[in-house]
């Protein structure tokens, strides 16, 4: 190997060590407080948008282990992956089907407020517990379906491509970039803007109702639900926006990369411009991570009621351990 792919490789591993360590203690903690914090009664019974957030969060815990903690090693050497094709297919499976859900629960959570910030009975009943349990069950088979190709088209001990773990072909190439496309960079970002730009509408809609004169009549036509949506929606949607908003952004670094790897490139590329290759499709991976490693941050510095619920935890925990008598 040459100098400079010597190099890109010290700086890649240091890089992945470094980052690695960092989003897996960040991420456990931030994910497990999520989870803690989402089964509490207050939070869940906010909305059925909260089991969303909270399917949303035991994914991102299951995206941590398999994939970011063995990219981690990768910066210590410790690669498997790169020779066992069963851990290359195992870890990129568990990445991509624990990844895409998380994604596709926030598109959920987003379905959720448009449902429930609607004047109309009829899209309104599609918001409740029932509802989004289906759609989670539904989300979760689809995924698992969809990438069970992943099982089919990675292999180990492919060195001459930017990652020894990599498509096998470039029917396998087709099919992981359509896939992807669909399913995690331009599927998502597209629902939550469709969604997120009907909850607009239906909020401006209530406004318009309650700036009305009305009179005995009327009172009774405007659902109480809709008066519960406005506090709902000061609680949860600016913590979405900004969360979905990070996702739209560290997911295009990603995009470009699966871009540029189908493209039909016939020169040879050395050993330095492999590793140039490998060190962007892992910052990009790491990149991709940002807003589920960061998602209980993101809560606590976009919600007020989330932050209250944070010092209720604590607070209520303190006073048990002072009530509790010491033998």
């Amino acid at each position: 190997m040459s100098f400079a792919s010597l190099l890109i490789n010290e700086t890649q591993s240091k890089l992945l060590s470094t980052v690695g360590i960092t989003f897996v203690i960040l991420g456990t903690i931030g994910n497990l407080s999520n989870i803690i914090l989402f089964t509490r009664r207050p939070l869940r019974q906010l909305s059925p948008c909260i089991t969303f957030l909270l399917a949303a969060s035991i994914a991102n815990v299951a995206d941590i282990y398999p994939y970011i903690l063995l990219h981690t090693l990768y910066g210590f050497n410790i690669t498997p992956a790169y020779y066992s094709s069963a851990v290359c297919k195992l870890q990129l499976y568990l990445y991509y089907t624990s990844f895409c859900t998380s994604s596709w629960f926030m598109v959920g959570c987003c379905a959720d407020r448009f449902f429930s910030s609607s004047t109309s009975a009829r899209i309104r009943r599609y918001h409740g517990t029932r509802t989004t349990g289906r759609i989670i069950l539904a989300i979760t088979i689809i995924i698992l379906l969809v990438y069970s190709q992943v099982l089919f088209c990675y292999e180990a001990n492919q060195f001459n491509k930017p990652a020894p773990c990599f498509l096998r072909s470039n029917v396998c190439n087709m099919v992981d970039i359509a896939s992807y496309f669909i399913f995690q960079s331009f599927g998502p970002p597209i629902c939550m803007l469709m969604f997120g730009i009907g909850t607009f509408i239906h909020i401006r809609q209530g406004q318009q109702i309650r700036q009305k004169p009305i009179n005995l009549d009327a009172i009774a036509t405007i659902p109480i639900q809709i008066i519960n949506t406005r506090k709902n929606n000061r609680n949860i949607l600016p913590m979405l926006i900004v969360q979905i908003t990070l996702y739209i952004l560290c997911s295009l670094p990603l995009m470009a990369f699966k871009i540029y790897s189908n493209l039909p490139l016939s020169t040879i590329k050395n050993d330095a411009q492999l590793s140039v290759e490998n060190l962007f499709l892992n910052v990009a991976i790491l990149l991709s991570f940002v807003d589920k490693i960061f998602s209980f941050y993101i809560y606590t510095l976009t919600s007020a009621y989330f932050r209250a619920e944070i010092i209720k935890l604590f607070t209520q925990r303190g006073q048990i351990r002072r009530v509790v008598p010491v033998n």
